[in-house]
Formats: structure tokens, C-alpha cells, sequence
């Protein structure tokens, strides 16, 4: 089974009531900041099932890109809509629920709602939320009620991270703002505590952790620097997962996270249709190049059962799927 567990779907009716509804590919913009490019597989739930199906992808978990820092009348009609793609497609398709984290009594009915009365999986966070990083205590509430519900909180880049003065222009905040923003995230679960308060939740933190691999050596030499760490560095690491997606199927990306990352840490994402389209990108690789990352994690000199588990197995017992 091969789960995709990045993979992102916006509700039509959502995009309009935005404004942001386009067939075409068009940016969504902060004041002159590109934000996310709209385009028409977003909402096409049949589509993308065809492109599952040549890509040979079982199971997609969605995300919607309108959602990370969205008001709660949005987040339920995305809540609504996802959990709608369950049931009209069941075992293909996966959804997270999105809630404004911080404002608590609100968020965590609807946490309530979406997993308890929906049957959603998940739940999504950016990794800001609303310019708070992910240890603030402002956020406790949300991660006592995620792990009341034992669901996994997947961690998508904020759409256009604060905090970065020299990430500004050059379109750098998507580019690369969201990299280094993961892996400010990932290292504050640690260094704030998050994991010894909430030992149970379980974070899958998208995009390899912003490339967090190439820095983990330093990070476990100098993480006594934090003053915060109860146990060493890299025992609060292996307790995060991973996903493969943000690099759009680069081999060095994946080389260099299996330098730093547990594979039974790792869980196969593709970040479409933003990658492997050609609409957020300049490459237009295509579904043939989703189908060639596939064969390049079976190819990985890993036992078998762990190459299961990065492609599918861990992602679905996350999700309670087996």
C-alpha cells in the first residue's frame, strides 16, 4: 500500500468565497508576497483519483492550503468537505482537520467534531501559527486535546513564515523560508518542551523537517545549549516522523535525510498537486516522476519491512488505517 501522506485539496466553494477561485494557475498573494498558487486540480477530487491511480498511490492524505490560518466557519466547511471525500471515495482518501489553533475553547470543539463525528484521521498545524512559534504555551490546550483524540498532527510550512528579514523577496519565503521554518519548528517541539509535556503525540513534520538532516549533527553536539533538554538531543528527534515531500522527488533530499532520519521515521509524501504538476514549478515532471520516487524508495538498500513503512505501512497505522 503506498500512502501519500502530502497531498493537498481546496473546497471550490471556499476558493470562491475568497476570491481566489482560478482555473488557471494564478498566485494568491500577501500584499506583493506570493502566498500559494490556485489552479484547477485543487478541486477536482476526480483528478486527482486519475493521477493517484497512474501514479500508483493507494491512499491520499489531504491537507487544503486555504486552511492553516483560517476562521473557524472556513475550517468547518473544509472539515465538512473532507470528511465528504471519505466517504464518496473510501480507502482512497484520508482527511486532516484544520482548526485556528489558538483560539482554544472554539478550536477544540471542532476537534472534537471533526475526528469524533466526521471520522477525520488527523489534524494539521502550520509551523507558525498566526506568527506564535510551536512551543507557545498558548498552543498546550490544542496538544492536550490531540493527544486526548491519539491522532497524528501532521506540520505543513507556514504559507509565508515570519520572523526572516533577509527571506523577504526573491520569492524566498516559499523558496526557502519555508525550509528553514520547519526546521526552527522541529527543533522548538524539542528544546520547548512540547515532547516531555505531550509525550504521546505524534508529529509528522513535512518536507524531510525543512532538510533538517544536514544540521542534525550539530544540533545533537550543541542541543545542552537549550538548557531545556531532560534527555539527549537525539532521543526527542527519533520520537518526530518525517515526510518525503517539498523536494519534489529529489534523490540528494532523500540521500541526505537517510543520513539523519530513522527510515521508520520517514513516511512517503508528494506535496501535489503544488509538485509533480508543473504549476508550481518550472519542471512539469508528471506523474511518471511520482511513479520513478516510488521505485527510488524501493530501490533504497533498506530491509523490506522498512521500505513498507516509508511508503505506506507507518503512515497507515498513524492514521489508524490497519
Amino acid at each position: 500500500m503506498i500512502v501519500d501522506f502530502q497531498r493537498h485539496f481546496v473546497p471550490a466553494e471556499l476558493a470562491r468565497k475568497r476570491g481566489l477561485y482560478s482555473e488557471k494557475a494564478a498566485f494568491a498573494k500577501d500584499g506583493a508576497t506570493p502566498r500559494l498558487t490556485m489552479h484547477s486540480k485543487l478541486y477536482d477530487a476526480e483528478a486527482q483519483l486519475r493521477d493517484m491511480d497512474e501514479a500508483g498511490i493507494d491512499v491520499s492524505v489531504l491537507s487544503c492550503l486555504l486552511g492553516w490560518d483560517a476562521p473557524l466557519e472556513d475550517c468547518r466547511l473544509i472539515n465538512d468537505k473532507l470528511a465528504e471525500l471519505q466517504k464518496m471515495f473510501p480507502g482512497r482518501f484520508v482527511g486532516l482537520a484544520q482548526v485556528p489553533a489558538l483560539e482554544e475553547k472554539e478550536a477544540l470543539s471542532e476537534l472534537d467534531r471533526a475526528i469524533k463525528q466526521l471520522g477525520l484521521r488527523g489534524v494539521t498545524l502550520a509551523s507558525q501559527v498566526n506568527g506564535h512559534s510551536l512551543d507557545t504555551p498558548q498552543l498546550y490546550g490544542y496538544y492536550a486535546k490531540v493527544s486526548e483524540l491519539d491522532v497524528p498532527i501532521f506540520v505543513h510550512p507556514a504559507m509565508v513564515p515570519v520572523g526572516y528579514e533577509f527571506l523577504k523577496d526573491y520569492d524566498l519565503p516559499r523558496i526557502l523560508g519555508r525550509e528553514v521554518d520547519l526546521s526552527v519548528a522541529a527543533t522548538r517541539l524539542i528544546a520547548g518542551g512540547i515532547l516531555d509535556r505531550f509525550p504521546n503525540l505524534k508529529f509528522i513534520i513535512g518536507h524531510f523537517g525543512g532538510g533538517i538532516a544536514a544540521v542534525k549533527d550539530r544540533l545533537v553536539a550543541k542541543g545542552y545549549r537549550f538548557g531545556t533538554l531532560k534527555r539527549p538531543f537525539e532521543e526527542y528527534f527519533d520520537m518526530l516522523f518525517f515526510d518525503l515531500a517539498g523536494f519534489e522527488g529529489g534523490l540528494t533530499a532523500l540521500r541526505c535525510a537517510l543520513l539523519g532520519i530513522r527510515p521508520d521515521r520517514l513516511v512517503f509524501a508528494s506535496d501535489y498537486p503544488q509538485d509533480f504538476t508543473g504549476v508550481s514549478t518550472d519542471t512539469g515532471k508528471g506523474m511518471a516522476a511520482l511513479r520513478e520516487y516510488i521505485a527510488a524508495v524501493r530501490s533504497l538498500d533498506l530491509k523490506q519491512e522498512l521500505k513498507d513503512g516509508i511508503l505506506g505501512q507507518t503512515a497507515a497505522r498513524l492514521l489508524k488505517l490497519v
